[in-house]
C-alpha cells in the first residue's frame, strides 16, 4: 500500500466512524471504573489525587518555596504535570490498544486504525478534566493568568497529533514484539528525566538545553506554562516548535505506513 493510499485509509476510517470513536472512548472510560462505588466520578478525582500528592510533596514535605518566573514552584509545577501525565499515560496505553481489543478484532469486521485513536480520545477527556482541576488551582493561588491562554487549544491539539503518530506506530509494533511495551516503559520513565515537568530547563547547561529541543515533551509542557503564565508568543519558541511538528508529521507517516502493511498480520497474531 502505497504512502498516499496508507494515510488516506487511517483518516478516513477515523472521520468516517468518528461518532463510533467518540463513544467508544466514553465507555472506556465508564469501564475503567465499572464495578467500583464511585464509577465515573473516579475520572475526577484520580487526576485530582495526582496533583494532590504532587502538591504536598513539594510544597509541604520537602517545603520548595522558591518561584519560577514570578510563579510559586507547586503552581508552576502543577501547570506543567498536568500534560506530562496526559502524553506519558497515552503513549503508555496506546501501546496496547490493539492487543487490548484483540476479543473485538476477532469476532467481527472493525476499522482497525480507530483503535489506536480511541486510546487517545479516551485520555484526551481526563485531561480536559485535569485542565480543568489545574486552572481551578492556579485561580484560587492568586496567581496571574497570561493574556495568551488561548495558545492552550493549539499545544492540546499538537500533544494530540503526536499522540496519534505515535499510537499508530506503538500499537503496531506491540503486536509483533510483545516485549516493545515494556521496554518503552523504561523510555518514558528516562524521558521524565529529560523534560521540564518537574525543573527549569533555563537553569540547565547548554548541553541538555539542546536534548530538550528535540524533546516532544519539552515543547509541550513549556507551550501550557507559557500561555498560563508568561503569555509568550507562539512564534519565540520558533525552532523548537519546527522541530517538533517534524518529527510528529513524520512520525505520522511512519504510523500509517506501519499500521496499514502491517494490520493484515494483526488477526493471526493476536
Amino acid at each position: 500500500m502505497g504512502l498516499i493510499k496508507s494515510i488516506r485509509t487511517v483518516v478516513s476510517e477515523n472521520w468516517t466512524n468518528r461518532k463510533r470513536l467518540v463513544r467508544l472512548a466514553v465507555y472506556d472510560l465508564k469501564n475503567k471504573n465499572g464495578g467500583t462505588v464511585l464509577g465515573f466520578l473516579w475520572n475526577f478525582l484520580n487526576p485530582a489525587l495526582q496533583i494532590l500528592i504532587y502538591w504536598f510533596v513539594f510544597a509541604v514535605g520537602l517545603r520548595q518555596g522558591a518561584d519560577i518566573g514570578g510563579v510559586p514552584y507547586i503552581i508552576w509545577l502543577i501547570v506543567g504535570i498536568v500534560p506530562w501525565f496526559f502524553m506519558s499515560t497515552c503513549m503508555l496505553e496506546s501501546d496496547m490498544s490493539i492487543l487490548s481489543f484483540s476479543s473485538v478484532l476477532k469476532r467481527m469486521t472493525f476499522p482497525m486504525a480507530v483503535v489506536p485513536v480511541k486510546t487517545v480520545v479516551t485520555n484526551l477527556i481526563t485531561h480536559f478534566i485535569s485542565v480543568i482541576i489545574a486552572f481551578i488551582i492556579v485561580a484560587a493561588s492568586g496567581v496571574h493568568i497570561g493574556s495568551q491562554l488561548w495558545q492552550i487549544v493549539y499545544y492540546m491539539f499538537a500533544a494530540v497529533f503526536f499522540l496519534i503518530s505515535y499510537a499508530l506506530i506503538g500499537s503496531s509494533i506491540t503486536v509483533i514484539f510483545r516485549d516493545y511495551h515494556n521496554i518503552f516503559s523504561f523510555v518514558v520513565r528516562m524521558l521524565f528525566f529529560i523534560s521540564p515537568a518537574m525543573w527549569n530547563p533555563d537553569e540547565s547547561n547548554k548541553a541538555i538545553r539542546i536534548i530538550m529541543m528535540i524533546n516532544p515533551f519539552a515543547y509541550i509542557i513549556n507551550g501550557y506554562r507559557n500561555a498560563v503564565f508568561y503569555s509568550e508568543s507562539l512564534l519565540l519558541p520558533l525552532t523548537n516548535g519546527i522541530i517538533f511538528w517534524a518529527v510528529s508529521i513524520v512520525m505520522f507517516i511512519v504510523g500509517c505506513l506501519l499500521h496499514t502493511k502491517l494490520r493484515r498480520k494483526f488477526i493471526d497474531l493476536l
